[in-house]
């Protein structure tokens, strides 16, 4: 189960088995201190499909399996997102859409997404945009390093990693890339799975100890 702590935004699994079957579980945030309420899962009668979907998508809450490849996609134009989805697809990803800060807002909530693509339409960002992007910069550093974060627009370069750095993203590339997704993709995912390996090892290890 995925606990995040009110307090701080810090994300926690707990083994399900380590959970009483009955009543409510409180347990201290080792980071800031802050009493987290762990509720046991529902039993009330499961929703029909179509209704199910609605109501958990109207309340940013949506079940992924374990495994799945999950993105989060910022783009006005219509037809940039049929082609942002497109190559999402093709790469093995369940992509969501976000219309402004209060839908990335909710969508984190509830689940941690893999990769976050930002399309700016037009040579200036807009509000919505820049709100989304206030919201990621000062996300927690351990959930912060497991989401990629792309940044299209214009003067988008690949190459340039202070540009990526200067921004708050991971990468940054221009409107003409997104033929290549793929090829563009891989190997900078890569990079910064290596990069963060031992941290996130380290960081499982300790919180098997705790919980």
């Amino acid at each position: 189960m995925d606990v995040i702590c009110t307090g701080c935004n810090r994300h926690f699994k707990v083994a399900d088995e380590k959970l009483p079957s009955g009543g409510t579980v409180y347990f201290t945030c080792p980071n800031c201190r802050e009493r987290i309420e762990i509720k046991p899962a529902s039993k009330t009668k499961p929703l029909p499909t179509d209704e199910k979907k609605a109501t958990d998508e109207s309340r940013g809450f949506e079940y992924f399996e374990p495994g799945s490849k999950t993105a989060l996609v910022y783009c006005p134009g219509p037809q940039t997102r049929k082609l942002l989805q497109k190559e999402l697809t093709c790469l093995g990803y369940k992509s969501r859409f976000v219309n402004q800060q209060d839908d990335i807002k909710f969508r984190f909530r509830y689940h941690i997404y893999d990769l976050v693509l930002l399309y700016q339409d037009g040579p200036e960002p807009e509000d919505d945009l820049v709100d989304i992007m206030k919201y990621l910069r000062p996300l927690m550093m351990d959930m912060r390093r497991k989401i990629f974060v792309v940044y299209i627009h214009p003067g988008g370069d690949r190459f340039d990693s202070m540009q990526a750095f200067s921004i708050g993203v991971d990468l940054t590339i221009s409107p003409s890339g997104l033929g290549h997704l793929s090829e563009i993709l891989s190997p900078a995912l890569k990079a910064k799975e290596m990069a963060y390996k031992v941290f996130f090892e380290c960081k499982a290890k300790v919180e098997m100890e705790i919980f």
